[in-house]
């Protein structure tokens, strides 16, 4: 059976593997709470799921995936791990300069902290992309699958954030046996504006901002925000089939 993690490989396996491909999928997510009933790893659990099935069905490599990420917001409950943006911005610059280096010209990352994550990595993709011909994107595991998610969600404008619907149904659809829907609770603090919702999907105008460690714990006393108690191991399939099919798609048109 071919292999497709690269910390399963050895180095000739490696040099052989870069005949057939010179693409690279890189999972990243973080270790963070997710609330009373998900397991701290949610966002690398997702990206490691999705890594692995893509790669079943295309021919790229896996490199390993990273744990860890810009998450101070979380840092108010025990077991989150938090990186400096800085930190990040360098880390994910390292490893994509060696993978380069090595012969893998287009690398994927399939951020699994959804919006978080997402301005220390464009600005590492910026500074790898002027030093180098080789192209990195990033997908983002909400925005890939955003249409299939609209269409199957029931909260309500607010129950789609953190630890909530879409993330315990993902959950329940790939490690069931790390959730604990008996603690299930669900949250949705009032929006201060009509421009601020905090929600996954939001439609309308919108304002960027970023919640800080004290004001997330005045927002919830169990750390999610959101509707879990509508999550559904039917609904966390769909999406998942929809974040693949979407990223296999976009590897066969850049082959």
């Amino acid at each position: 059976m071919r292999k497709y993690w690269l910390q399963e490989m050895s180095w000739p396996e490696v040099a052989e593997a870069l005949k057939r491909t010179d693409i690279a999928l890189i999972p990243i997510g973080s270790t963070e709470q997710h609330g009373l009933h998900l397991p701290l790893g949610v966002d690398t659990f997702i990206p490691i799921w999705v890594a692995e099935e893509v790669a079943k069905q295309v021919d790229v490599v896996v490199a390993p995936p990273l744990w860890y990420a810009d998450c101070p917001h979380h840092m108010g409950f025990p077991g989150t791990i938090t990186l400096r943006p800085e930190t990040l911005i360098e880390l994910v610059y390292d490893i994509c300069k060696s993978l380069i280096k090595h012969g893998f010209n287009k690398i994927l990352l399939l951020n699994g902290h959804t919006m978080a994550n997402n301005p220390a990595l464009l600005v590492a993709i910026e500074r790898v992309q002027e030093e180098t011909d080789a192209h990195v994107y990033l997908i983002d595991l909400l925005d890939i699958a955003k249409s299939t998610i609209s269409k199957i969600r029931e909260s309500e404008l607010g129950g789609l954030y953190h630890a909530a619907e879409l993330e315990t149904s993902q959950m329940l659809a790939i490690r069931p046996d790390l959730v604990r829907m008996e603690k299930a609770k669900k949250v949705i603090p009032k929006s201060i504006s009509r421009f601020i919702i905090i929600d996954g999907i939001t439609p309308g105008d919108k304002i960027w901002f970023k919640i800080t460690m004290k004001e997330w714990k005045k927002l919830t006393e169990y750390g999610l925000i959101g509707d879990p108690t509508l999550a559904s191991k039917e609904k966390g399939e769909k999406v998942m089939k929809a974040i693949v099919d979407n990223i296999v798609t976009f590897i066969n048109e850049i082959k």
